[in-house]
C-alpha cells in the first residue's frame, strides 16, 4: 500500500542543501557570528518541525541537533555538527531506519478502538460498531497524511482523505486500495445520519477486517 515517504525524502534534501549553505556563510564570515539569524531561525524550526515527523520528540535526532544549532548551557552553536546530524537522519530515514514512534503509537490507539467497535457489533449494534469503524479509519488517514507532510484541514474528512492520499503528490494509495475504502466511507457515512442503515453483521464485520489491514499498512509499515 505504501510507498514510502518521498516528500519527506526530498524535503531532507532540501533542508540539508539550506543547511549547507548556512554553514558556507557562517564559515565565510570568519568571526563566529551568524550573518543573517532570520534565515538561520527558519532553517532550525523547519529541520526540528520535520525531525519530529520521524519519531517522537525525545528521539536522538531531535535531541542531537537542539544540542549543536541552539545556544544554551553555555554552548555555542555549531552549524557543522547540526549539519551532521541533519544528514544522518537522512540516510537512517532512506534506509527505513528511523522509527516512525507516533505512527506506531497511533496505530495502537485506533486498534483499540477498532476493538470496541468489534465488541459493539457482537453484541448486535452494528450500526455504532460502523460509527467506530469510519472513525478509525479516518484517524489513521489523517495521521498518515500528516507523517508525510501533508497538510490537514477542517474539509479533510474521510472522502477527501482518501482523494489526497492517492494523488500523485501523495502515492500513499493505488487506484484499487482508494476505491475500497471509500466504500467503507460510505458505510460510515450512511451509519453516522439518521436514516436507513442496510448493512448486516456479516458486512459490518467484513468491514472491520478491511480497516484493520488498512490501519496496519498505513501506520506500521516503514
Amino acid at each position: 500500500m505504501l510507498r514510502g515517504n518521498a516528500l519527506i525524502q526530498q524535503r531532507l534534501d532540501d533542508l540539508i542543501g539550506e543547511g549547507e549553505r548556512q554553514w558556507e556563510r557562517y564559515k565565510a564570515g570568519g568571526d563566529g557570528t551568524i550573518k543573517d539569524p532570520s534565515s538561520f531561525a527558519q532553517w532550525v524550526t523547519s529541520v526540528l518541525n520535520l525531525l519530529d515527523k520521524l519519531s517522537v520528540s525525545s528521539n536522538r535526532f531531535v535531541n542531537e541537533f537542539e544540542r549543536w544549532a541552539t545556544r544554551g548551557d553555555g554552548k555555542e552553536i555549531n552549524i557543522g555538527a547540526a549539519l551532521g546530524v541533519l544528514k544522518s537522519a537522512r540516510v537512517e530515514y532512506s534506509l527505513g531506519l528511523a522509527v516512525e514512534y507516533h505512527l506506531s503509537v497511533s496505530a495502537a490507539v485506533f486498534d483499540g478502538l477498532l476493538d470496541e467497535a468489534e465488541y459493539l457489533a457482537n453484541k448486535g449494534y452494528i450500526r455504532a460498531a460502523a460509527v467506530l469503524i469510519g472513525a478509525a479509519l479516518e484517524e489513521s488517514l489523517k495521521t498518515r497524511a500528516q507523517a508525510i507532510g501533508l497538510e490537514i484541514g477542517p474539509k479533510d474528512t474521510l472522502t477527501p482523505l482518501i482523494t489526497r492520499l492517492k494523488s500523485q503528490e501523495a502515492q500513499v494509495l493505488n487506484e484499487f486500495e482508494a476505491k475500497r475504502l471509500e466504500a467503507l466511507a460510505r458505510m460510515r457515512n450512511d451509519a453516522a445520519h439518521s436514516g436507513e442503515f442496510n448493512y448486516n453483521h456479516d458486512q459490518v464485520s467484513q468491514a472491520l477486517r478491511e480497516v484493520r489491514a488498512a490501519v496496519e499498512q498505513l501506520l506500521k509499515q516503514r
